[in-house]
């Protein structure tokens, strides 16, 4: 603590005799941060780090954003300290410092994610470890502080606070200027990512639909991508993205609500987002490897009630490409997987079309033909 106070006086952290004690003091308060495993130890480490420090994270992601070890220093203990395991984040119900906590978080990821932006493109030999590992650190960071479940996110808009709209567009910034291609070459970036845009879709969904047209399309291009990755981890997240999304809409239909309209006239400029996404979860069903099945399995009920008309086209496209004695035999499984499930999404019902899902997949892919 000596040292970061020594840190926090001096004129111009953007020096370099201020390099390494930067670096280790950041490791060393990661390693006190994992160490922490209840909510009164953490409120120990919390009550030095505020006010007297944390304001003071976002003036070194300032000085140092192209400074890659030091950065990572930073992000690393910043991931560590908002994440709430064991439920060790855990403030007075009068306290603001959930709040706090994650208004420096905000600075930190707007401030280095705007610099990260800003910079030219690396050399593709260089581009991990100049750009896209900070990347996902500064996601990784936000998904703990998004979903650690201490802060009550509508306060920011009920007192015009922008810091977590400030988090959010730079997040999405960092995301936008990232390729799929690359993003799923790197574990670690896409895990960030995919879980960012989960996030996002399962919490925010109101800041999801106010984007432009052509922002949301690009983000469900990567959960289509996404989708079908390799890695269950990485499907698993972008089905539970288009499940957020179906449920929503299955939910809201016909509401007078901004978020309904937005949606609305989304689909009106893109009309096929939903075909597209039942015939890729049925298709990788049917035809995918089999580490995708429990993946994809989980938004199909709510996509389905979402469009009725796309789970429709798809059953009878895939019905015309098979022989006559085939078409029969399909459309009976298709009336069987449907039978008895009801217009919700209760979790009884959920369960229910999941085992006739899986059943239905062992009995069609016995006499299908691509």
């Amino acid at each position: 603590m000596n040292t970061l106070k020594q840190l926090a006086t001096l004129p111009d952290l953007r020096n370099e005799a201020a390099r390494r004690p930067l670096i280790g003091v950041f490791r060393d308060l990661r390693g006190i941060a994992s160490s922490l495993h209840n909510r009164k130890s953490y409120a120990m480490l919390f009550d030095v780090m505020h006010p007297a420090y944390l304001p003071m994270l976002a003036k070194v992601a300032e000085a140092w954003h192209d400074q890659v070890d030091v950065m990572v220093s930073l992000l690393r203990f910043l991931q560590e300290f908002c994440h709430n395991k064991a439920n060790r984040v855990n403030f007075d119900q009068s306290s603001p410092n959930g709040i706090l906590l994650f208004r420096a978080t905000s600075d930190v990821v707007s401030t280095y994610g705007r610099r990260l932006i800003a910079a030219p493109r690396p050399a593709e030999t260089e581009i991990y470890k100049q750009r896209y590992k900070g990347m996902a650190l500064s996601l990784s960071v936000l998904n703990s502080a998004l979903s650690g479940n201490y802060v009550c996110f509508g306060v920011f808009a009920l007192y015009n606070d922008p810091c977590l709209d400030n988090a959010l567009d730079a997040a999405l910034q960092m995301i936008l200027s990232a390729p799929v291609d690359d993003v799923i070459a790197y574990p670690k970036l896409s895990k960030a990512y995919f879980g960012f845009i989960e996030i996002f879709f399962r919490n925010h969904i109101k800041s999801v639909l106010a984007l432009d047209t052509n922002l949301l399309m690009q983000l469900m291009n990567a959960v289509h991508e996404g989708l079908q990755a390799s890695d269950p981890q990485l499907s698993s997240l972008c089905a539970n993205a288009i499940d957020h999304l179906a449920t929503f809409y299955f939910e809201n239909m016909g509401k007078d609500k901004i978020e309904v309209h937005n949606l609305n006239k989304h689909l009106t400029a893109q009309p096929n987002l939903f075909s597209s996404l039942t015939s890729t979860l049925f298709n990788l069903l049917l035809f995918g490897a089999p580490q995708h099945h429990w993946a994809v399995i989980k938004p199909m009920l709510s996509l389905m009630l979402a469009s009725e008309s796309s789970f429709t086209s798809y059953k009878d496209h895939l019905v015309s490409t098979q022989t006559p004695e085939n078409q029969k035999a399909l459309n009976e499984a298709f009336t069987k997987l449907l039978l008895d499930v009801q217009r919700s999404l209760d979790s009884a019902n959920r369960d229910r079309f999941t085992q006739k899902l899986v059943s239905f997949r062992v009995a069609v892919r016995s006499f299908l033909t691509l």
